[in-house]
Order: C-alpha cells, then sequence, then structure tokens
C-alpha cells in the first residue's frame, strides 16, 4: 500500500472581495496581490468554512482519502502498474481540483510512503505533482503519529520518548521545591499524555519499547 501525504494552502483574508496582500520580512516588503479566494481566518466560523471549502476533495479521486484540517493523505493499495497508475490520476485529478477552487498543493511538502514487508518484486513507481516528483520516505508523520513502512512504530516510540523526557526535566527543574501532589499532577498533565497519544495504534509489543516507555515514569518517580 502507498500513502501520500500532503498539503495545500488557502490564500487568507478577513474578507471574501476587495482585498489584497503583501509580505513582510525584515523590513522588506512584497508587492501588493490582489486576493481573489480564501476563507476568513481569525474567526470563529472560518475552521467551519474551511472544512466546507474542501469538503469535495474525496470525490475527485478512486483511492481513499483522508482529510484533517489543511492535512490531506491518499492511499491505495498498489499490486500492480495499473494500480499505481490510477493512483497517479488520483493526483491528476487534485490537480484538476486545486484550479477549480483556485487553491495550490505544495509538492515540496508531499511525501510518499510505501507501507509494505515485501523485499522483493516491489512496485517503485515514481508520482509526481505539477510535473515535480514526489519525495519517497521510509516513515511520515500524521496527525501526531510517526509511521514507517513497516509500522513497526520504533521510531515513534523514540520520538515521544525524547519528547516526554525533556518535557519531565523541565517539569522537574521548575517544581524542585513544590509539594508532591503539584509534581504528580504536572507530571500528569504534560508527560502522560504525550507517552498515551494515540497508543491503540501503536501499542508497543516488543519489549524493549516497553522498556523505553516505562523508563520515563520511573524517572519522574
Amino acid at each position: 500500500m502507498e500513502n501520500i501525504r500532503g498539503s495545500y494552502t488557502i490564500t487568507p483574508n478577513s474578507n471574501q472581495s476587495g482585498r489584497s496582500q503583501r509580505v513582510v520580512c525584515e523590513g522588506y516588503t512584497s508587492p501588493s496581490a490582489a486576493v481573489i479566494s480564501g476563507v476568513p481566518q481569525g474567526t470563529v466560523l472560518g475552521p467551519l468554512l474551511f472544512l466546507a471549502y474542501i469538503n469535495d476533495l474525496p470525490e475527485c479521486v478512486s483511492s481513499t482519502s483522508r482529510l484533517f484540517a489543511d492535512d490531506c493523505l491518499l492511499y491505495r493499495r498498489i499490486n500492480s502498474i495499473e494500480d499505481s497508475e490510477l493512483l497517479q490520476q488520483d493526483l491528476d485529478q487534485l490537480q484538476d481540483w486545486e484550479k477549480k477552487w483556485m487553491m495550490s498543493f505544495n509538492p515540496s511538502k508531499c511525501e510518499v510512503l510505501r507501507v509494505t514487508l515485501k523485499r522483493k518484486n516491489l512496485i517503485k513507481a515514481a508520482y509526481t505533482i505539477h510535473d515535480q516528483p514526489l519525495k519517497i520516505v521510509s516513515s511520515a508523520k500524521y496527525l501526531g503519529l510517526t509511521i514507517d513502512s513497516k509500522l513497526n512504530y520504533n521510531e515513534h516510540i523514540s520520538n515521544i520518548c525524547k519528547k516526554a523526557n525533556s518535557t519531565r526535566a523541565f517539569i522537574h527543574r521548575n517544581t524542585k521545591s513544590c509539594p508532591r501532589k503539584v509534581k504528580a499532577t504536572a507530571y500528569t498533565s504534560f508527560v502522560r499524555p504525550q507517552l498515551e497519544y494515540a497508543s491503540t495504534v501503536w501499542c508497543p509489543q516488543a519489549s524493549n519499547n516497553i522498556n523505553r516507555l516505562e523508563a520515563v515514569q520511573r524517572q519522574a518517580a
């Protein structure tokens, strides 16, 4: 199975017409440009309008798609060259979709992840967006979860242990004089959620991963 993860952008504006925008960086200002599409940002209804704006995207493709905010995941089981061609056709359909709604996919932020245990006879088709080849990766982060090509989640557990240990050390430095109850509350509020996030997906089976997670908790005791 091959996954293609990417993101798209909508030009921000506070009203739907008669707006312009420019970029200011380190004292330099870009020329003004008209804002011809977008949804209001910084408003209560902004996220809802954005979701309504992109809601028809899955109807344009035959592969399975998953949407969350401005992230889009497209995946399909690849058993033959024809399957890979169908996936590329879906990418072409998405490019037509973005033109219709005046949006823009960024090829540099799109990645291809091949999820398989096969070592031989693997179909390695190349995929493109805007005639730019998409980067092939061995792991990718999606909604805070690091997914690798073999779904063993070793890299994900390494990442969350590193992040949790950093947070634990910060709490330890700043709560030395606090009562034990305060330290326990800080740990359960800021460290434990990092260790348990999406655990129903990556629940470890290897003893070394279990020991790494338990080590974080032992150091906080």
